[in-house]
């Protein structure tokens, strides 16, 4: 018989349940499979190889321990629309799949799903439980080159800026969190000084590339650029860039220095159609073969302390956020500052952009 968490009030007890999963995780599952009640939910991710392997990591096994279909979207990163669908009482979405910078525009518009999360461990940051989501994994944003184009290859954000001594065609996803930053530590800003953001500072320093730059409107879309050879070097989403590099579809390379690190967080919104089973598949995440499987498939770093205790050094030394591939340069979003500011940010991003 299917298993739902307690969903009879408005602050979902999911804080006693997590905690007793991370402790002995498969306790959800143990008594649900083959029931006759079965629900769906909808799930907002970012389409591509992404959803390909969270399907397979997360969802596949969850559905089939469960019997919860669940369906896709691939919107979660098109925060403006999400807030409309929760303001407008017309949402359609269960489950949103949201890293720092989405996560911090939610809470600042009020359109998420509080959660009782009072006593949840076994993570390896707890900073990184709020009161609307649970972590999953940490993931990361690098630089990366076709070396066959840049030789040299990238030691900084100032190489990629430096459009003199390294030309080529540079890519990246139109949207602004991690580049406004890295604009600003290419412009000789120190990372432990990067908040509040000198927006002004840093759109100058854009302005010195905009000609050299595409900028596209989907991770997908920049993965495909590279590997057809029409981008020569930039900055994208780190499981993108390793498909490409085992693919061989072209030379592609990467480096730790500069990344910028997320917490990938699943959050439920408010007038989700189906919360119980929502709130299911946020406790499922955290079982440890979950965890593993989105680590194998996409190159993350799992949330849970005992895997990522675990790991050798071999594994954590190509992982974001672990102490073998930290830098000077790296950084983690500052939430608090995008919640606040993340709205007047993109608007100006994007008025900069239509300029």
């Amino acid at each position: 018989m299917r298993t739902y968490l307690d969903a009879t009030r408005g602050r979902r007890r999911i804080g006693a349940v997590l905690a007793a999963v991370v402790v002995a995780l498969g306790s959800l599952t143990a008594c649900s499979g083959g029931g006759d009640e079965k629900g769906s939910i909808t799930y907002a991710g970012f389409g591509g190889t992404y959803q390909e392997a969270v399907k397979a990591a997360l969802f596949d096994p969850y559905s089939k321990d469960t019997g919860v279909k669940v369906l896709y979207d691939s919107s979660g990163s098109d925060v403006a629309k999400l807030v409309q669908m929760s303001k407008s009482n017309s949402m359609t979405l269960d489950l949103i799949d949201a890293e720092d910078s989405s996560l911090a525009q939610f809470m600042a518009a009020g359109v998420l799903q509080p959660l009782d999360t009072k006593g949840l461990n076994g993570f390896a940051d707890p900073s990184a439980v709020t009161e609307y989501s649970v972590p999953w994994y940490t993931f990361s944003r690098n630089l990366f080159w076709n070396k066959d184009k840049v030789p040299g290859g990238l030691d900084s954000w100032a190489d990629l800026f430096d459009t003199k001594r390294i030309p080529g065609k540079r890519g990246m996803v139109a949207l602004p969190w991690g580049i406004i930053e890295g604009a600003l530590i290419a412009d000789g800003v120190k990372v432990d000084q990067l908040y509040p953001l000198d927006l002004d500072r840093a759109f100058a320093k854009l302005d010195t590339i905009r000609d050299d730059t595409v900028f596209f409107t989907s991770n997908g879309d920049l993965q495909n650029a590279i590997s057809q050879g029409e981008i020569a070097l930039g900055y994208g989403n780190l499981a993108r860039i390793k498909s490409i590099a085992k693919s061989g579809a072209v030379p592609l390379d990467y480096t730790w220095t500069g990344a910028v690190l997320s917490v990938q967080q699943l959050v439920i919104p408010k007038g989700a159609p189906d919360e119980p089973d929502a709130l299911n598949a946020i406790t499922y995440s955290l079982k440890p073969e979950v965890q593993k499987a989105i680590m194998d498939k996409l190159g993350y770093t799992p949330s849970l302390k005992s895997l990522l205790d675990g790991l050798d050094a071999k594994t954590r030394a190509d992982l974001p956020g672990t102490e073998e591939t930290a830098s000077n340069e790296t950084f983690r979003i500052d939430v608090d500052w995008w919640a606040k500011n993340g709205a007047d940010v993109l608007k100006r991003w994007q008025d900069w952009q239509n300029a």
